[in-house]
């Protein structure tokens, strides 16, 4: 019997063990008190873990991401220097979009929470919002390995039968096949939902 779709659930159960660990930021994580925006910057480096140098487009959240972002209508503009819990909560939710929908997208999705947000006085609305967002996050992550686990015996099932030298890659790029699948599925539903109830709230003079 082939062991390798038990090797590939092993090696995706410790990546999914090191995005719970290394890859989201607590709420009670988050300063709360003001921040450069080279504190800011240094905060989302030492929490997440990835930006390896000095090298602006490798980092996480740099300065120019920063400044474009408030360009862009995504975060409100500092209070003098300083950036305050509400923009550190916006930047983490930022980074937890860009990868899949385009900065025109969040803006819309965002529009809401910015609107009500003046600077500190409405912080409660949207460290809910983020709070439950992280709990959600950890519910799907701790539930992704059953979930995964169903696609690679589906493909098991499909596979039953075959002999072939190259079964351990076939079933693999199937695996991959699934997982873009999928995720091509969801994206295309979020930014069909953006399009449907946000769209109204996107600047009618852009």
């Amino acid at each position: 019997m082939n062991n390798e779709p038990s090797k590939v659930k092993d090696s995706i159960q410790a990546f999914i063990d090191d995005l719970k660990a290394y890859d989201s930021i607590r709420l009670d994580e988050i300063p709360e008190y003001r921040l450069f925006i080279s504190q800011v910057e240094e905060f989302f480096d030492k929490k997440l873990g990835k930006s390896v140098d000095d090298d602006e487009e490798k980092k996480i959240i740099s300065k120019t991401m920063i400044q474009n972002y408030i360009k862009d209508g995504l975060i409100m503009p500092p209070e003098g220097k300083s950036y305050n819990r509400g923009h550190v909560i916006l930047l983490a939710i930022i980074y937890n979009l860009k990868s899949i929908l385009t900065i025109k997208d969040i803006k819309k999705l965002l529009t809401p929470i910015l609107e009500k947000l003046d600077m500190e006085e409405n912080d409660d609305n949207i460290e809910c919002i983020y709070d439950t967002f992280f709990s959600l996050k950890e519910s799907f992550l701790d539930n992704f390995s059953n979930l995964l686990e169903q696609d690679i015996d589906l493909i098991n099932q499909k596979l039953e039968g075959w002999d072939h030298d190259n079964y351990d890659k076939i079933h693999n790029i199937l695996l991959v096949l699934t997982l873009v699948t999928q995720a091509n599925i969801r994206k295309r539903l979020a930014e069909h939902i953006i399009e449907l109830y946000f769209t109204e709230e996107e600047d009618p003079n852009e």
